[in-house]
């Protein structure tokens, strides 16, 4: 039979034991939380790829809309290409392809168009920074100088203008 002392001793090396199965155990779960943490972050940056990924496809649908109606006008002749137009970016083609040179958009600076075309889809300020990788404060800078430099006073006044110009077709307007 075994002494008190020897129970004693027993007694602590299996709460020794117990304690460091505690600790690994604790580790683990230290592990688990720190792995499922990495994937909510894996997952989150999977969910930002994809929005952007979205958003450039709808700016390019944008885009090949825009060539498409300027390409429609010089077919019916509504306006001329300026020559110097296949050497321009893609990008600017709807915007810079008009010859009369007495066009409003001409005053404004590619980036007043981007913000210009995005007021018109509906889009707002927290939204076109979001697009435009830029602060919302920049996008109110440069909706000041945009509205500056048509006299235009207020944002129904930009998506009228926006449409008058053709920089927004119609039927866009009507899904936004």
């Amino acid at each position: 039979m075994p002494s008190n002392r020897t129970r004693i001793e027993q007694a602590e090396t299996r709460t020794e034991q117990a304690k460091t199965r505690t600790e690994l155990a604790e580790t683990r779960t230290e592990q688990a939380e720190t792995r499922t943490e990495l994937a909510k972050t894996r997952t989150e940056q999977a969910e930002i790829r994809t929005e952007r990924a979205e958003t450039r496809a709808e700016l390019a649908e944008l885009r090949t809309e825009q060539v498409e109606t300027v390409l429609q006008r010089v077919v019916h002749k509504e306006i001329h290409l300026n020559p110097e137009v296949s050497t321009r970016s893609l990008k600017e083609f709807p915007l810079q392809a008009i010859s009369d040179g007495n066009s409003p958009l001409d005053k404004l600076t590619g980036r007043q168009r981007e913000i210009l075309q995005l007021i018109a889809e509906g889009q707002n300020t927290k939204q076109i920074g979001e697009i435009l990788k830029v602060s919302p404060k920049t996008v109110e800078y440069h909706r000041m100088k945009l509205m500056d430099c048509l006299n235009v006073h207020d944002v129904p006044g930009l998506v009228r203008f926006a449409l008058r110009v053709g920089l927004l077709p119609p039927e866009k307007l009507a899904t936004t």
